[in-house]
């Protein structure tokens, strides 16, 4: 989990495709916290924790 920590910390204000196991989102990713990601997609905030991540596009 600290590995794809360490890879999002630096894409930081990079946009993101963000595929879960609940479907993908889009945003711009503002933080990256212990156990979880915040992006910015149309004016929303999506809190994605790290433990539902199947793949990242950038």
């Amino acid at each position: 989990m600290w590995q794809l920590r360490n890879i999002l910390g630096t894409l930081k204000e990079s946009s993101l495709t963000v595929a879960t196991e609940y479907g993908k989102v889009t945003g711009t990713l503002l933080e990256v916290n212990f156990d979880y990601i915040t992006l910015s997609s149309n004016s929303n905030f999506l809190y994605i924790p790290l433990t539902s991540i199947k793949n990242i596009a950038y």
